[in-house]
């Protein structure tokens, strides 16, 4: 009689195990299907979005923006997943939500600069103050925005050195992108006994040559030895050091095509 009840029992205890390791396989293969249905409709999403004549401008921002949706929602469901998998091994999660709610509380105050760096970092999204690809001035650091993240802003700085901004000390932001470019000034110092005006159109024309906008070219300096005259003129922000190079380059060729006594 004890052997049959130990059977019975040992029989129940099977049954009740291969109908836990259904439920944990079902909820695996939802988790799967609905994270593979997330990836597909924000890729298909963004995809149309950026094929959009109309805002191909915003192009950076909405695959920022579409990545960190993607993310916020897989780690829920993921969330939910676990839960509903300790639900279906027959652990209570009710004390474990009443646990973490009380965790949290604690862990709360000891967070708060990582609460307001993600806070901060969704509202540097919505507002689209910059976007990956373009050049700004974070707290006196220039560079293009490789990354922006919930928490974390990513620069890559003249050097190429990578610099990482936490997004609650994101101040102030100069976007040199989105005035048209960048201001880029060359000076050259010139013997007195040069002809000024025609270094100055000299210097205009290699500019123009080395598509520097609105350039312009005025004295600077003088003494009785020299004269420095000082070019300024407007190029694309992610092109700034390419471009100063290049004018620089072109400038010493034309002025020393020109025979300009060069200091």
């Amino acid at each position: 009689m004890l052997g049959w009840w130990n059977a019975f029992k040992l029989e129940e205890h099977l049954q009740r195990s291969v109908d836990a390791g259904l439920q944990l396989f079902k909820i695996a293969l939802l988790y799967l299907i609905v994270r593979f249905l997330i990836a597909r409709v924000g890729r298909t999403t963004v995809n149309r979005l950026e094929s959009m004549e109309r805002i191909a401008a915003q192009k950076p921002r909405i695959r920022t923006l579409g990545n960190l949706i993607r993310s916020i929602v897989e780690y829920t469901v993921l969330i939910i997943a676990v839960l509903m998998a300790l639900r279906a091994i027959g652990i209570d999660i009710t004390p474990l939500l009443a646990t973490a709610g009380v965790a949290g509380l604690a862990v709360g105050f000891g967070a708060q600069r990582l609460v307001r760096d993600m806070i901060s970092g969704f509202f540097l999204l919505a507002e689209n103050q910059f976007a990956v690809g373009e050049v700004v001035t974070i707290g006196g650091i220039t560079g293009v925005v490789e990354e922006v993240g919930m928490r974390t802003t990513h620069l890559r700085d003249e050097q190429g050195r990578m610099v990482v901004i936490a997004n609650g000390d994101v101040n102030l932001v100069i976007n040199h992108s989105r005035r048209g470019g960048v201001r880029l000034t060359v000076e050259v110092k010139v013997s007195s006994t040069a002809d000024v005006q025609a270094v100055t159109e000299t210097m205009q024309s290699a500019a123009s040559e080395a598509g520097v906008e609105n350039p312009l070219v005025g004295v600077s300096a003088f003494d009785a030895a020299s004269v420095t005259l000082r070019l300024t003129g407007d190029v694309p922000a992610q092109e700034r050091e390419v471009r100063e190079l290049q004018l620089k380059a072109l400038l010493y060729q034309r002025l020393r095509e020109a025979d300009v006594p060069l200091m």
